[in-house]
Protein backbone atom coordinates (compact mmCIF):
# COMPACT_ATOMS: atom_id res chain seq x y z
CA UNK A 1 0.00 0.00 0.00
CA UNK A 2 1.19 3.43 -0.86
CA UNK A 3 0.12 7.07 -0.08
CA UNK A 4 -1.49 9.16 -2.55
CA UNK A 5 1.13 11.96 -2.04
CA UNK A 6 3.94 10.45 -2.55
CA UNK A 7 6.47 12.38 -4.65
CA UNK A 8 8.21 8.94 -5.82
CA UNK A 9 5.97 5.84 -5.43
CA UNK A 10 7.47 2.75 -4.46
CA UNK A 11 5.45 -0.45 -2.74
CA UNK A 12 4.99 -0.03 0.71
CA UNK A 13 5.91 -3.92 2.25
CA UNK A 14 4.90 -3.17 5.57
CA UNK A 15 1.60 -1.49 4.50
CA UNK A 16 -0.06 1.88 4.93
CA UNK A 17 -3.53 3.08 6.35
CA UNK A 18 -4.95 4.68 2.99
CA UNK A 19 -8.16 4.51 1.74
CA UNK A 20 -7.14 4.25 -2.10
CA UNK A 21 -4.29 2.97 -3.89
CA UNK A 22 -5.33 4.17 -6.90
CA UNK A 23 -3.53 7.23 -7.43
CA UNK A 24 0.35 5.16 -7.36
CA UNK A 25 -0.82 1.97 -7.97
CA UNK A 26 -2.18 1.64 -12.05
CA UNK A 27 -1.94 -0.45 -14.91
CA UNK A 28 -3.33 -3.82 -13.72
CA UNK A 29 -6.55 -5.01 -13.65
CA UNK A 30 -9.04 -4.05 -10.77
CA UNK A 31 -9.55 -6.79 -8.44
CA UNK A 32 -12.61 -8.39 -7.07
CA UNK A 33 -12.69 -8.04 -3.06
CA UNK A 34 -15.19 -10.34 -1.14
CA UNK A 35 -15.56 -9.81 2.47
CA UNK A 36 -17.09 -12.45 4.76
CA UNK A 37 -17.59 -12.96 8.42
CA UNK A 38 -18.47 -15.71 11.32
CA UNK A 39 -20.91 -16.32 12.71
CA UNK A 40 -23.64 -14.86 10.79
CA UNK A 41 -25.20 -13.87 13.87
CA UNK A 42 -22.69 -12.36 16.17
CA UNK A 43 -23.86 -11.40 19.90
CA UNK A 44 -22.67 -8.62 21.70
CA UNK A 45 -19.38 -8.73 22.83
CA UNK A 46 -18.41 -11.90 20.71
CA UNK A 47 -15.05 -12.40 18.20
CA UNK A 48 -16.20 -12.31 14.82
CA UNK A 49 -13.89 -13.65 12.12
CA UNK A 50 -13.35 -11.64 9.32
CA UNK A 51 -12.37 -13.09 5.74
CA UNK A 52 -10.98 -10.66 2.78
CA UNK A 53 -10.10 -12.13 -0.37
CA UNK A 54 -8.56 -10.51 -2.96
CA UNK A 55 -9.10 -12.23 -6.78
CA UNK A 56 -7.52 -10.74 -9.75
CA UNK A 57 -5.89 -12.40 -13.17
CA UNK A 58 -2.53 -10.99 -12.75
CA UNK A 59 -2.30 -11.06 -9.17
CA UNK A 60 1.17 -12.30 -7.34
CA UNK A 61 0.89 -10.22 -3.69
CA UNK A 62 -1.55 -8.64 -1.93
CA UNK A 63 -1.90 -6.34 0.42
CA UNK A 64 -5.20 -4.78 3.00
CA UNK A 65 -6.14 -2.04 4.92
CA UNK A 66 -9.12 -2.43 7.39
CA UNK A 67 -10.90 0.73 8.91
CA UNK A 68 -14.63 0.76 11.13
CA UNK A 69 -15.36 2.82 13.61
CA UNK A 70 -16.70 0.66 16.02
CA UNK A 71 -15.59 -2.17 18.05
CA UNK A 72 -11.49 -3.15 17.81
CA UNK A 73 -9.86 -5.00 15.41
CA UNK A 74 -7.28 -7.77 16.66
CA UNK A 75 -4.80 -9.52 14.58
CA UNK A 76 -4.80 -13.08 13.65
CA UNK A 77 -1.14 -14.75 14.07
CA UNK A 78 0.02 -15.97 10.68
CA UNK A 79 -1.78 -13.59 8.47
CA UNK A 80 0.69 -10.70 8.07
CA UNK A 81 -1.58 -8.05 9.69
CA UNK A 82 -1.15 -5.58 12.42
CA UNK A 83 -2.95 -2.70 14.37
CA UNK A 84 -2.62 0.70 13.54
CA UNK A 85 -4.96 1.29 16.42
CA UNK A 86 -8.09 -0.60 17.72
CA UNK A 87 -10.09 0.54 14.59
CA UNK A 88 -7.29 0.29 12.00
CA UNK A 89 -5.65 -2.57 11.01
CA UNK A 90 -3.14 -3.01 8.18
CA UNK A 91 -1.35 -6.08 6.66
CA UNK A 92 2.46 -6.27 7.90
CA UNK A 93 3.80 -7.73 4.82
CA UNK A 94 2.54 -8.64 1.17
CA UNK A 95 1.24 -11.97 0.93
CA UNK A 96 1.49 -13.99 -1.95
CA UNK A 97 -0.96 -14.84 -4.06
CA UNK A 98 -1.89 -18.75 -4.42
CA UNK A 99 -4.44 -19.74 -7.59
CA UNK A 100 -4.91 -15.84 -8.60
CA UNK A 101 -6.23 -15.03 -4.62
CA UNK A 102 -5.08 -13.66 -1.96
CA UNK A 103 -6.44 -13.72 1.60
CA UNK A 104 -6.51 -12.16 5.00
CA UNK A 105 -8.23 -12.85 7.96
CA UNK A 106 -8.49 -10.46 11.00
CA UNK A 107 -10.53 -10.56 13.87
CA UNK A 108 -13.08 -8.30 15.04
CA UNK A 109 -14.32 -7.67 18.82
CA UNK A 110 -17.96 -6.49 18.96
CA UNK A 111 -18.95 -4.16 21.17
CA UNK A 112 -21.05 -5.23 24.87
CA UNK A 113 -24.74 -3.40 23.67
CA UNK A 114 -26.21 -4.66 20.36
CA UNK A 115 -25.69 -2.26 17.57
CA UNK A 116 -24.61 -2.76 13.86
CA UNK A 117 -21.17 -2.36 12.24
CA UNK A 118 -19.51 -1.40 9.02
CA UNK A 119 -16.24 -2.80 7.82
CA UNK A 120 -14.63 -0.95 5.19
CA UNK A 121 -11.92 -2.49 3.30
CA UNK A 122 -9.35 -1.05 0.51
CA UNK A 123 -7.34 -4.00 -0.94
CA UNK A 124 -4.41 -3.97 -3.50
CA UNK A 125 -3.52 -6.60 -6.34
CA UNK A 126 0.14 -6.74 -6.72
CA UNK A 127 2.72 -8.15 -9.90
CA UNK A 128 5.01 -8.63 -7.42
CA UNK A 129 8.13 -6.46 -8.74
CA UNK A 130 8.47 -3.93 -6.21
CA UNK A 131 6.30 -1.05 -8.30
CA UNK A 132 3.34 0.57 -8.72
CA UNK A 133 3.33 -0.63 -12.37
CA UNK A 134 0.78 -2.97 -13.14
CA UNK A 135 -0.90 -3.09 -10.08
CA UNK A 136 -4.85 -2.76 -9.35
CA UNK A 137 -6.12 -1.40 -6.72
CA UNK A 138 -10.03 -1.71 -5.31
CA UNK A 139 -12.58 -1.26 -2.01
CA UNK A 140 -15.12 -2.81 -0.69
CA UNK A 141 -17.57 -3.07 2.73
CA UNK A 142 -19.47 -5.14 4.94
CA UNK A 143 -22.33 -4.59 6.99
CA UNK A 144 -24.04 -6.49 9.62
CA UNK A 145 -25.75 -6.27 13.37
CA UNK A 146 -24.35 -7.94 16.56
CA UNK A 147 -26.56 -8.69 19.79
CA UNK A 148 -30.17 -8.47 17.36
CA UNK A 149 -31.44 -10.11 14.28
CA UNK A 150 -30.45 -6.59 11.91
CA UNK A 151 -32.20 -3.87 9.62
CA UNK A 152 -30.54 -2.64 6.44
CA UNK A 153 -30.88 1.07 6.20
CA UNK A 154 -29.56 3.19 3.60
CA UNK A 155 -27.36 6.65 4.28
CA UNK A 156 -29.51 9.59 3.72
CA UNK A 157 -26.97 12.54 3.12
CA UNK A 158 -30.64 15.02 1.98
CA UNK A 159 -32.84 13.44 4.91
CA UNK A 160 -35.94 13.12 2.11
CA UNK A 161 -37.08 9.69 3.22
CA UNK A 162 -35.29 7.49 0.60
CA UNK A 163 -31.12 6.67 1.25
CA UNK A 164 -27.90 5.80 -1.15
CA UNK A 165 -28.63 1.96 -1.81
CA UNK A 166 -24.95 1.67 -2.34
CA UNK A 167 -24.37 2.76 1.46
CA UNK A 168 -26.27 0.60 3.15
CA UNK A 169 -26.43 -0.12 6.97
CA UNK A 170 -27.37 -2.90 8.74
CA UNK A 171 -28.32 -2.00 13.37
CA UNK A 172 -30.79 -2.96 15.57
CA UNK A 173 -32.03 0.84 15.26
CA UNK A 174 -32.17 3.32 12.42
CA UNK A 175 -28.90 5.14 12.76
CA UNK A 176 -29.04 9.02 12.43
CA UNK A 177 -28.92 10.45 9.01
CA UNK A 178 -30.20 7.04 7.49
CA UNK A 179 -33.68 5.96 5.86
CA UNK A 180 -35.69 3.01 5.53
CA UNK A 181 -35.78 3.37 1.81
CA UNK A 182 -33.00 3.36 -0.58
CA UNK A 183 -33.07 3.70 -4.24
CA UNK A 184 -31.98 7.38 -3.94
CA UNK A 185 -30.57 8.08 -7.25
CA UNK A 186 -29.11 11.74 -6.26
CA UNK A 187 -28.64 11.39 -2.42
CA UNK A 188 -27.93 15.35 -2.39
CA UNK A 189 -31.10 16.76 -3.67
CA UNK A 190 -34.18 16.55 -1.60
CA UNK A 191 -36.25 17.02 -4.72
CA UNK A 192 -34.82 14.01 -6.38
CA UNK A 193 -36.02 10.45 -5.11
CA UNK A 194 -38.43 7.52 -5.91
CA UNK A 195 -42.06 8.86 -6.18
CA UNK A 196 -40.58 12.09 -6.40
CA UNK A 197 -43.19 14.22 -9.47
CA UNK A 198 -41.42 14.07 -12.66
CA UNK A 199 -40.68 18.26 -13.63
CA UNK A 200 -39.30 19.40 -17.04
CA UNK A 201 -35.88 20.09 -16.29
CA UNK A 202 -33.60 17.09 -18.07
CA UNK A 203 -33.50 15.61 -15.11
CA UNK A 204 -34.17 12.20 -13.19
CA UNK A 205 -36.68 13.59 -10.69
CA UNK A 206 -38.19 10.35 -9.70
CA UNK A 207 -35.08 7.31 -10.37
CA UNK A 208 -36.74 5.68 -12.77
CA UNK A 209 -33.65 6.01 -15.65
CA UNK A 210 -36.27 8.32 -17.30
CA UNK A 211 -36.06 11.73 -17.91
CA UNK A 212 -38.76 14.56 -18.58
CA UNK A 213 -41.22 11.29 -19.13
CA UNK A 214 -44.96 11.27 -19.44
CA UNK A 215 -45.22 14.86 -19.73
CA UNK A 216 -48.22 16.60 -21.27
CA UNK A 217 -47.36 18.87 -24.08
CA UNK A 218 -49.64 22.09 -22.45
CA UNK A 219 -49.44 26.00 -23.17
CA UNK A 220 -46.60 27.98 -22.85
CA UNK A 221 -46.95 31.56 -21.62
CA UNK A 222 -43.96 33.80 -22.71
CA UNK A 223 -42.18 35.49 -19.73
CA UNK A 224 -40.43 38.47 -20.91
CA UNK A 225 -38.62 39.23 -17.76
CA UNK A 226 -37.71 35.61 -17.42
CA UNK A 227 -38.37 35.26 -13.38
CA UNK A 228 -40.45 31.85 -14.12
CA UNK A 229 -43.80 33.00 -14.58
CA UNK A 230 -45.30 33.91 -17.87
CA UNK A 231 -48.67 36.38 -18.63
CA UNK A 232 -51.67 35.76 -19.88
CA UNK A 233 -51.17 39.00 -22.76
CA UNK A 234 -48.18 37.71 -24.08
CA UNK A 235 -47.46 34.96 -26.95
CA UNK A 236 -48.22 31.50 -26.28
CA UNK A 237 -46.53 28.27 -27.69
CA UNK A 238 -47.60 24.53 -27.05
CA UNK A 239 -44.70 22.18 -26.04
CA UNK A 240 -44.18 19.51 -23.53
CA UNK A 241 -41.08 22.00 -21.84
CA UNK A 242 -41.37 25.43 -21.88
CA UNK A 243 -39.38 26.95 -24.73
CA UNK A 244 -36.30 29.76 -23.99
CA UNK A 245 -38.52 32.79 -22.74
CA UNK A 246 -41.63 30.70 -22.12
CA UNK A 247 -42.99 29.56 -18.97
CA UNK A 248 -45.98 27.01 -18.10
CA UNK A 249 -47.91 29.49 -16.13
CA UNK A 250 -49.59 32.87 -17.14
CA UNK A 251 -50.31 34.46 -13.90
CA UNK A 252 -47.78 37.07 -13.98
CA UNK A 253 -49.35 40.31 -13.26
CA UNK A 254 -46.54 43.14 -14.60
CA UNK A 255 -44.14 40.75 -16.74
CA UNK A 256 -41.77 43.83 -17.15
CA UNK A 257 -40.50 43.01 -13.48
CA UNK A 258 -38.61 40.09 -12.63
CA UNK A 259 -39.06 40.63 -8.75
CA UNK A 260 -42.95 41.14 -9.55
CA UNK A 261 -45.01 37.30 -9.82
CA UNK A 262 -47.12 34.96 -7.52
CA UNK A 263 -44.09 33.91 -5.59
CA UNK A 264 -42.33 37.12 -4.86
CA UNK A 265 -42.59 38.55 -0.89
CA UNK A 266 -44.73 41.28 -0.86
CA UNK A 267 -42.39 44.37 0.43
CA UNK A 268 -43.85 47.96 1.38
CA UNK A 269 -43.32 49.77 -2.00
CA UNK A 270 -47.05 50.67 -2.87
CA UNK A 271 -46.65 47.62 -5.14
CA UNK A 272 -48.64 44.37 -5.92
CA UNK A 273 -45.29 42.80 -5.43
CA UNK A 274 -46.95 38.67 -5.27
CA UNK A 275 -50.06 39.54 -7.49
CA UNK A 276 -52.44 38.53 -5.07
CA UNK A 277 -54.57 41.71 -6.07
CA UNK A 278 -53.86 43.60 -2.38
CA UNK A 279 -50.90 46.13 -1.95
CA UNK A 280 -48.46 46.20 0.56
CA UNK A 281 -50.46 43.64 3.21
CA UNK A 282 -48.93 42.93 6.32
CA UNK A 283 -45.83 44.80 5.76
CA UNK A 284 -46.86 48.43 6.61
CA UNK A 285 -46.26 49.64 10.02
CA UNK A 286 -49.49 49.42 12.55
CA UNK A 287 -49.51 51.07 15.62
CA UNK A 288 -52.18 51.20 18.57
CA UNK A 289 -54.06 48.74 20.05
CA UNK A 290 -57.72 47.62 19.99
CA UNK A 291 -60.02 49.83 18.21
CA UNK A 292 -57.16 52.08 18.18
CA UNK A 293 -55.49 49.72 15.69
CA UNK A 294 -54.26 51.46 12.44
CA UNK A 295 -52.15 51.01 9.32
CA UNK A 296 -49.60 53.16 8.42
CA UNK A 297 -50.83 55.29 4.94
CA UNK A 298 -47.54 55.42 3.68
CA UNK A 299 -44.05 53.29 3.73
CA UNK A 300 -42.04 56.08 5.48
CA UNK A 301 -41.05 55.19 9.34
CA UNK A 302 -43.43 57.20 11.82
CA UNK A 303 -46.24 57.60 9.08
CA UNK A 304 -48.67 55.70 11.43
CA UNK A 305 -51.05 56.96 13.54
CA UNK A 306 -53.42 55.09 15.91
CA UNK A 307 -57.43 55.91 16.17
CA UNK A 308 -58.81 57.83 19.10
CA UNK A 309 -60.52 55.55 22.21
CA UNK A 310 -64.22 55.47 22.57
CA UNK A 311 -66.28 54.92 25.61
CA UNK A 312 -66.18 51.07 26.96
CA UNK A 313 -69.41 49.16 25.74
CA UNK A 314 -70.38 45.33 25.55
CA UNK A 315 -69.67 44.47 22.29
CA UNK A 316 -66.56 42.10 23.26
CA UNK A 317 -64.03 44.79 21.74
CA UNK A 318 -61.64 47.03 23.21
CA UNK A 319 -63.47 49.83 22.60
CA UNK A 320 -61.16 52.50 24.75
CA UNK A 321 -57.80 50.80 23.62
CA UNK A 322 -56.36 49.95 27.13
CA UNK A 323 -55.32 46.56 26.59
CA UNK A 324 -58.39 45.19 27.68
CA UNK A 325 -62.02 43.96 26.72
CA UNK A 326 -65.63 44.72 28.37
CA UNK A 327 -63.65 45.27 31.15
CA UNK A 328 -65.64 48.66 32.73
CA UNK A 329 -68.50 48.79 35.22
CA UNK A 330 -72.36 49.28 34.39
CA UNK A 331 -71.86 48.31 30.96
CA UNK A 332 -75.16 47.05 31.29
CA UNK A 333 -78.51 47.32 33.39
CA UNK A 334 -78.23 46.46 37.06
CA UNK A 335 -78.18 42.67 37.30
CA UNK A 336 -76.65 42.23 34.21
CA UNK A 337 -73.37 41.04 33.25
CA UNK A 338 -71.23 41.07 29.95
CA UNK A 339 -69.49 37.31 30.02
CA UNK A 340 -69.24 37.21 25.67
CA UNK A 341 -70.06 40.94 24.44
CA UNK A 342 -73.74 40.55 25.18
CA UNK A 343 -75.74 41.93 28.36
CA UNK A 344 -77.34 38.99 30.23
CA UNK A 345 -78.64 38.16 33.62
CA UNK A 346 -75.73 37.47 36.12
CA UNK A 347 -77.71 35.42 37.83
CA UNK A 348 -80.43 32.44 36.82
CA UNK A 349 -82.19 29.35 38.67
CA UNK A 350 -83.95 26.36 36.68
CA UNK A 351 -86.92 24.98 37.85
CA UNK A 352 -89.70 21.80 36.47
CA UNK A 353 -90.34 24.59 33.13
CA UNK A 354 -86.47 25.81 33.02
CA UNK A 355 -87.83 29.48 32.96
CA UNK A 356 -85.84 32.14 34.28
CA UNK A 357 -86.49 35.16 36.42
CA UNK A 358 -89.62 37.43 35.91
CA UNK A 359 -91.06 34.34 33.38
CA UNK A 360 -94.49 33.24 33.91
CA UNK A 361 -95.15 29.39 33.73
CA UNK A 362 -96.97 26.68 35.70
CA UNK A 363 -96.56 25.80 39.20
CA UNK A 364 -93.28 25.58 40.65
CA UNK A 365 -91.37 27.82 37.80
CA UNK A 366 -89.16 30.05 38.87
CA UNK A 367 -90.50 33.54 39.95
CA UNK A 368 -89.07 36.54 41.00
CA UNK A 369 -86.73 36.18 43.91
CA UNK A 370 -86.42 38.01 46.99
CA UNK A 371 -84.62 41.32 46.91
CA UNK A 372 -86.50 42.37 43.48
CA UNK A 373 -88.18 46.05 43.25
CA UNK A 374 -90.69 46.21 46.12
CA UNK A 375 -88.67 44.57 48.61
CA UNK A 376 -91.47 40.87 48.66
CA UNK A 377 -90.69 38.48 51.60
CA UNK A 378 -87.95 35.93 51.19
CA UNK A 379 -90.87 33.38 49.74
CA UNK A 380 -93.34 35.45 48.24
CA UNK A 381 -93.94 34.12 44.75
CA UNK A 382 -91.21 31.57 45.08
CA UNK A 383 -91.29 27.97 43.92
CA UNK A 384 -92.46 26.73 48.16
CA UNK A 385 -95.40 29.02 47.28
CA UNK A 386 -97.32 26.46 45.18
CA UNK A 387 -98.61 29.67 42.99
CA UNK A 388 -98.28 31.61 39.86
CA UNK A 389 -96.52 34.67 39.90
CA UNK A 390 -98.68 37.51 39.34
CA UNK A 391 -96.49 40.39 39.09
CA UNK A 392 -93.25 40.11 40.63
CA UNK A 393 -92.11 44.02 39.67
CA UNK A 394 -94.91 45.26 41.39
CA UNK A 395 -94.89 47.42 44.60
CA UNK A 396 -96.25 45.01 47.51
CA UNK A 397 -95.27 41.46 45.43
CA UNK A 398 -98.28 42.31 43.28
CA UNK A 399 -100.40 44.02 41.26
CA UNK A 400 -104.40 44.52 42.59
CA UNK A 401 -105.84 44.70 38.58
CA UNK A 402 -104.47 41.36 38.34
CA UNK A 403 -105.83 40.23 41.11
CA UNK A 404 -109.41 41.02 39.50
CA UNK A 405 -108.97 39.73 36.67
CA UNK A 406 -108.92 35.86 38.65
CA UNK A 407 -111.26 36.59 40.95
CA UNK A 408 -113.79 38.30 38.63
CA UNK A 409 -115.69 34.79 37.63
CA UNK A 410 -116.38 34.16 40.98
CA UNK A 411 -118.22 37.20 41.19
CA UNK A 412 -120.24 36.71 38.19
CA UNK A 413 -121.11 33.73 39.31
CA UNK A 414 -122.50 34.17 42.49
CA UNK A 415 -124.69 37.16 40.96
CA UNK A 416 -126.63 34.59 38.77
CA UNK A 417 -127.33 32.50 41.84
CA UNK A 418 -128.48 35.27 43.51
CA UNK A 419 -130.54 36.84 40.87
CA UNK A 420 -132.31 32.84 40.65
CA UNK A 421 -133.23 32.76 43.99
CA UNK A 422 -134.87 35.72 44.02
CA UNK A 423 -133.07 37.87 45.96
CA UNK A 424 -132.04 40.36 43.68
CA UNK A 425 -134.68 42.11 42.13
Amino acid sequence: MTTLAASQAHARRSGMAVEGCNGCHTGGAVPDITIDYSPKNPGAGEAVTLQVQIRSANINAGGVYLLTETGRFSPINGQGTKLIDEHQLVHDAPKRASGGVVRFDAQWIAPGAPGGVVVKVWALAANGDNSPRGDGASSADTAFAYGCTGTTYYLDRDADGYGDSSAPRVDCTRPADHADRGGDCDDYSVNIHPGQEEACNEIDDDCDGEIDEELAVTTQYEDADGDGYGSFFGATVTAKCPPEGYAPSSNDCNDRSPDVHPDAPEICNLADDDCDGRIDEGVREVCGVGMCAREASACTPGSCTPGEPTAEVCNALDDDCDGEVDEDPGLCAPGEGCPSGTCSSSSSSSGTGGGTAGSTGSAGSAVASAGSAGGGAPDEGGADSGGCAVDAGAPGGGSPWRLLTLVSPFALLALRRLRKGGTLG
